[in-house]
């Protein structure tokens, strides 16, 4: 029987792929925003309009807003690589266990294999 994977293999990758997982979660975790002093100065509005943030606090704001929404593709990417590897485990499992019950039951009758 021609077979186009095998259990070690699937194994191997699954590895790979839970890898995967840790580079997301590592990543997200450089992805910090703004930090400390606000980088964009202490810019005003020119008529210093009251009760309005300043440019600089919506630049802020608005990297906020992107580092939290990349937060969560990293979780989403992190979490598919996770069941993505169990789900190349299970595969592998499967894999064996057919080839253990397909060993038992396989009779040979002409001596080939002698």
């Amino acid at each position: 029987m021609k077979r186009h994977s095998d259990p070690d293999s699937m194994e191997h990758v699954a590895g790979r792929v839970e890898a995967l997982h840790d580079h997301f979660k590592e990543s997200k975790e450089k992805m910090v925003g703004v930090t400390g002093q606000n980088p964009f100065g202490d810019i005003r509005h020119p008529d210093e309009r009251p009760g309005e943030p300043h440019p600089s606090e919506h630049a802020v704001n608005a990297l906020h807003g992107f580092r939290d929404r990349m937060h969560t593709q990293f979780d989403a990417a992190a979490t598919l690589m996770n069941s993505t590897g169990g789900a190349l485990r299970e595969a592998a499992r499967a894999l064996r266990e057919t080839d253990a019950a397909a060993a038992d039951s396989v009779t040979v009758k002409d001596g080939s294999l002698d």
